[in-house]
């Protein structure tokens, strides 16, 4: 475990290295990057302990203490309408999110502002010499400034899909401001729902985080600049953010999913060696995405929507029965040869999604779907790890999935 100023934050290997898009090479090279700074930053926080950060799982940092004392309800005078107070919500979120050390660094490394006569009223985060975040108190659009290599590396191991991104309405521009030039990434969200779902994606946060460990090493000074009840009404508005005490970890907005499904993308191009069957990968990848669909529509007939992904966790499909109880699935295609090894990958695939969920407090109901089912052992297999195990050739049998099968597991296990 890495700590930050007191805050202990979950080892990056363990938590985010399975999901494929950095390796423990990229926080040495960031330690190694921070560490090859003077800073004043270094005597709260170490070099290595933000590299560690960075790309662990995102957390935020405590509500309390805030970095600045704030009498009276933090709304008071402000005149916000609903969408300005989850304006200020979102800044609040972002920082604690996002700036290393958060709460002890304010004034000195970061700084809110309200820029009240700009039309309409902006809210700025601003860390070291740049602005990375600016929003409009009406929610309209939103940009972010973030290191760009977290989130090239994710969409090139295709941790993050730049064609959903744009579905979504985000435009990821070049950045022309001249600190880090070279490296930097615009973010622009066409509303604040929009931002809110982008900042909870584990390699945007990674980006921020790298973009600000850099930025608070670098010589500078908030004289006359800090306002420091500006910050802590941010920070404590943050609290009636969904979610947000969960750290950074989504729960679908409330539908139990962070993304609508799509079926995975095949390369019209694959591998020639004799090792590779192309026609055995493109059958699967057909299976997979049929057996998708046919519990998607399953769950369509008792009411219930499903999509892909959950709490940057990379599950199949994930849901919400009517009492509000948290599915997911993991799909497998199998055939005659290699049923064993696709059932063992399954089971081993939806239990760690479950325990890694159970840790960001989110328990999860975990259900395992497979073409069909040679051995019924498995079945048995299944249920002694709490684990629904549905076949596809048995659709008919499967239960209607509108309340919980079996317990919700609730601790790690």
């Amino acid at each position: 475990m890495a700590e930050v100023a007191g805050e202990r934050v979950s080892d990056p290997i363990e938590a985010g290295g399975a999901m494929g898009w950095w390796s423990a090479a990229d926080v040495t090279e960031v330690a190694e990057m921070l560490a090859s700074r003077r800073a004043r930053l270094w005597q709260v926080v170490a070099p290595a302990d933000l590299a560690a950060w960075v790309f662990a799982e995102p957390a935020l940092s405590p509500l309390d203490p805030p970095p600045a004392d704030i009498d009276g309800d933090w709304t008071d005078g402000l005149g916000l309408d609903e969408a300005g107070r989850r304006a200020w919500a979102f800044a609040g979120w972002a920082a604690r999110l996002v700036v290393p050390d958060a709460a002890g660094t304010a004034g000195n490394y970061w700084i809110l502002s309200r820029l009240d006569d700009a039309s309409p009223t902006m809210l700025r985060l601003t860390v070291g010499q740049l602005e990375i975040l600016g929003l409009h108190e009406t929610g309209g659009s939103v940009w972010l400034r973030a290191h760009a290599a977290p989130i090239v590396s994710a969409m090139d191991a295709g941790a993050a899909d730049l064609e959903d991104w744009g579905r979504r309405g985000i435009e990821v521009l070049d950045d022309s401001t001249k600190t880090l030039a070279e490296e930097k990434v615009l973010l622009r969200c066409p509303d604040l729902d929009t931002a809110t779902w982008l900042l909870r994606q584990p390699p945007v946060v990674a980006g921020l985080r790298l973009l600000s460990c850099w930025l608070a090493a670098g010589p500078y000074s908030f004289v006359g600049r800090y306002r420091p009840e500006i910050a802590g009404r941010a920070w404590r508005a943050s609290a009636a953010l969904p979610d947000a005490d969960q750290g950074g970890a989504a729960r679908g907005d409330g539908v139990g999913f962070d993304r609508p499904y799509s079926a995975a993308a095949v390369p019209p191009e694959l591998p020639t060696q004799r090792s590779f069957d192309a026609d055995a990968y493109r059958a699967g990848a057909a299976d997979h995405d049929r057996l998708c669909r046919m519990l998607i529509a399953h769950l369509a007939g008792s009411g219930l929507r499903a999509g892909a992904g959950l709490a940057g966790v990379n599950v199949d499909l994930a849901w919400r029965d009517a009492a509000g109880n948290q599915f997911i699935a993991e799909v497998k295609s199998i055939d005659d040869r290699n049923h064993v090894d696709q059932l063992r990958l399954g089971l081993g695939q939806v239990l760690e999604y479950r325990h890694r969920l159970a840790a960001a407090g989110l328990p999860a109901m975990p259900v395992l779907v497979v073409s069909r089912l040679p051995d019924p052992t498995w079945r048995e297999v299944c249920a002694a790890n709490g684990v629904l195990l549905l076949a596809g050739d048995e659709e008919a049998t499967w239960p209607a999935l509108r309340t919980a099968e079996s317990p919700i597991v609730t601790t790690a296990s």
